[in-house]
């Protein structure tokens, strides 16, 4: 008898596993992300413990100015109230004195070197009376410093183009509304529409293909390549009314085409696209 009831048991566990399966870890939802916090200056300086590691939203103007990519901010400009000190890891303009800003970051008790180990070699370099005065009061390491002028002070601005790119970027701000242009034609049935805009697009690759070529970059020669030959496929097709054939062409080029702005294309913090120095 005790034999049995142990098969039992274990034939009622087997049971209860098959009936309710474990759910494996990566099917577990994702914790929510935290909204950002609104608050004012005056309130965090008084009550940091409430938002240490939150992220929050600060409206204030810039009372004092400690190098190129640190100050504070003061609820009340002519007051002498507690400052909130802020930490950028860049700022590609200089803050304002007095000017309002919209700060946007993680609060911290401010320690140098905890700052230093969290923002690396973008940490800014303060005198040692200011990070005494600061030491263990509230701070924002920021991610946006938005003036009034609605500029994000600390995104990294793009280096200018040399001669060759603005070539390339003048070329390829063409092919985008021109490839809209061709699949429009193409949906139409147009015929007459879709041979010439092909032509264009044509054109256009074999331009783009010198930049390619200065580069040094066998693969995006070859896709600057496959994408003018299958723009003449197009045109050739469209101009026979072969709509098949046309159908088959136009995905080749659009493939050619994201192969290239995979690699070759990257977005920048100021919203343009620039070309990508691929990494050796």
């Amino acid at each position: 008898m005790p034999r049995m009831k142990v098969k039992l048991v274990l034939i009622a566990v087997s049971l209860a596993s098959l009936q309710t399966p474990q759910v494996p870890p990566a099917a577990q939802p994702r914790p929510a992300q935290q909204p950002l916090v609104p608050i004012a200056a005056s309130t965090l300086a008084a009550n940091p413990d409430a938002y240490v590691g939150r992220t929050v939203t600060l409206t204030a103007p810039v009372d004092q100015r400690f190098g190129s990519t640190a100050f504070s901010v003061d609820q009340d400009a002519k007051s002498s109230g507690p400052d909130v000190l802020v930490l950028a890891p860049l700022l590609n303009a200089p803050v304002e004195p007095n000017g309002y800003v919209t700060v946007i970051g993680e609060v911290v008790r401010f320690d140098a070197a905890d700052a230093a180990a969290r923002m690396k070699d973008a940490m800014p370099v303060l005198p040692a009376g200011v990070a005494a005065k600061y030491r263990g009061r509230a701070a924002i390491i920021a991610t946006s410093v938005i003036n009034g002028a609605m500029t994000d002070l600390a995104r990294r601005l793009p280096p200018p183009m040399s001669p060759e790119e603005l070539a390339y970027s003048k070329v390829m701000k063409q092919v985008g509304p021109g490839f809209n242009t061709l699949r429009q034609s193409v949906t139409a049935g147009n015929g007459p529409d879709t041979a010439a805009q092909a032509a264009a697009l044509a054109t256009l690759f074999g331009e783009a293909a010198v930049f390619w070529k200065a580069q040094a970059r066998p693969d995006a020669i070859q896709w600057i390549e496959d994408a003018r030959v299958a723009s003449q496929a197009v045109g050739a097709a469209a101009t026979k009314a072969d709509w098949d054939a046309v159908k088959v062409a136009v995905p080749k080029l659009q493939a050619a085409c994201s192969s290239c702005h995979g690699l070759y294309r990257e977005r920048l913090d100021d919203g343009t696209y620039r070309y990508k120095q691929p990494t050796k």
